[in-house]
């Protein structure tokens, strides 16, 4: 076999590497050097290239489904919210706003003639900081004019199958489950459940107390993997480290290791021998099985309860003493019927309203065409035409059927929410849009940082995102952000309160 030969005629020096950079293969660089972790880690360049193919991959299938590609106004001047992000204007004060999403813009194409149309969105978001979060972040953004639920659900799910075939050369199964807010939150405690254990639901066990009077208490178990001795030691030292690690108040939760040691009561819990005996036998609990008990009173809010984080919490330490199976699949399922809102708290305001509630996504999303009449008589029973699309645990995105009514927007905002006059104002452009004969429309956000994550197997999106925040959201490599001068704030109509 022939051989090419190089033969060299000349070496040119381009550039010289500092004596201090020296380096091993087994070498981990701090964030301050960055732009060495990327040059030095497989991973890192993995996960850059996997971004690379994936966002041509939406390009080429968006365009297919007929969206035009386009890149929308960035700023909002409507600076509500603490977790908004403002960017003051030299120009006598005013402050314009990083945008969460292109909500209001994008509905303001829809109005525009547009048929559908989608962009890699930069947001920004002042908040805290998680594994899978960061001040900026990137969203792929969709709207569709004369679209309905179902009908973004079908583009979307023919998306996510293009991707996950071109970049993983895996097979998505045609159409994902379907799993109503109300049911994720009985079943796993969350509004975005990981169904790779499904089958290990939360239960509710009814029962008669002392006194004649019936109670009912909130479940869970995992069963043990065998009957050998190993198996149940096994489980009593998951169960340890398990209560040993959520012994708070802020949990406060039964639990126990079925056997004849729970058979007569746990006293010291508070767990008499009858309630034991109920729960065994309404859950068909045998020896070794784990079990955990915990009252909740009221309906749901929010994303997730107590029960439903320690069930899953329970289940990864199942998962990594080996009594459960680690699970190697993509189980996807929508999340629907959503409620429309939801009450306030000191962190979640919502749109500043007056009656003790807001709206759960935001004031745009329209109300189920079945429950119209309720919002005028009990508005916290309305259900939201709103969708998660989840995978694995990981909320990959939401949208919503919009109002394109004006007169019903106007409504929500001004009898249903209760804004404020001086903040009504401000909606005052979107209702004038509807109002000149908006077609209806909805979309989705896709949040493409987590969307790589779930790709390349990691929680982390810092580790698919080339130059992350830190958890206080800065920027170790350039060190952003950076404190201003008092000449710099004056610029901006600012000034320090104090230091």
């Amino acid at each position: 076999m022939h051989k090419p030969e190089i033969q060299l005629e000349s070496l040119i020096q381009l550039n010289s590497v500092s004596p201090d950079l020296i380096y091993t293969p087994a070498t981990v660089f701090p964030p301050e050097k960055r732009h060495l972790q990327l040059r030095t880690s497989p991973l890192l360049t993995d996960a850059l290239r996997m971004r690379n193919k994936v966002s041509d991959i939406c390009r080429q299938s968006l365009r297919k489904a007929g969206s035009w590609k386009l890149k929308l106004h960035c700023y909002s001047s409507q600076p509500r919210g603490s977790s908004r992000v403002p960017r003051p204007n030299s120009y006598q004060g005013n402050v314009l706003c990083l945008p969460q999403s292109p909500q209001q813009y994008k509905q303001i194409l829809m109005a525009s003639g547009v048929a559908r149309y989608f962009q890699f969105a930069k947001c920004f978001r002042d908040e805290d900081l998680r594994a899978d979060r960061q001040p900026e972040f990137t969203q792929l953004d969709l709207e569709m004019s004369f679209a309905r639920k179902e009908d973004v659900i079908r583009i979307v799910h023919k998306l996510i199958s293009d991707i996950f075939y071109k970049g993983l050369g895996v097979d998505l199964p045609y159409g994902f489950r379907r799993m109503t807010y109300l049911e994720a939150m009985h079943s796993y405690g969350t509004d975005k459940p990981d169904l790779r254990h499904g089958f290990l639901k939360i239960h509710k066990v009814h029962f008669d107390e002392a006194d004649g009077s019936r109670d009912s208490i909130e479940a869970f178990h995992i069963r043990r993997k065998d009957t050998s001795p190993r198996s149940l030691e096994t489980m009593k030292n998951v169960h340890d480290q398990f209560v040993a690690e959520f012994k708070g108040d802020e949990y406060r939760f039964r639990s126990y290791v079925a056997g004849e040691s729970s058979a007569y009561g746990i006293p010291e819990l508070g767990l008499t021998a009858s309630i034991i005996e109920t729960v065994n036998e309404r859950l068909s609990i045998e020896e070794g099985d784990i079990v955990l008990l915990k009252r909740r009173r009221g309906g749901f809010i929010g994303g997730s309860t107590i029960m439903g984080r320690l069930r899953q919490a329970l289940i990864n330490k199942a998962v990594e003493a080996g009594v459960l199976a680690k699970p190697k699949t993509y189980e996807f399922v929508w999340i629907t019927d959503f409620p429309l809102f939801t009450p306030v708290t000191s962190d979640e305001p919502g749109q500043s309203g007056i009656v003790g509630f807001a709206s759960t996504h935001h004031p745009f999303t329209a109300p189920h065409e079945d429950d119209f009449e309720l919002l005028a008589t009990d508005p916290l029973k309305v259900r939201a035409e709103h969708y998660d699309i989840v995978v694995n645990g990981v909320e990959l995105g939401g949208g919503s059927r919009r109002i394109h009514d004006p007169e019903l927007q106007r409504y929500i905002l001004e009898d249903v929410i209760k804004v404020h006059p001086d903040k009504l104002r401000q909606f005052d452009h979107l209702i004038d849009v509807l109002g000149s004969g908006c077609p209806p429309h909805a979309g989705i956000a896709l949040g493409f940082d987590r969307l790589i994550a779930v790709l390349m197997g990691t929680d982390n999106i810092r580790e698919v995102i080339a130059f992350p925040k830190n958890s206080n959201g800065a920027d170790p490599l350039v060190g952003s952000p950076s404190l201003v001068t008092d000449e710099d704030l004056a610029t901006y109509w600012l000034r320090k309160t104090r230091q």
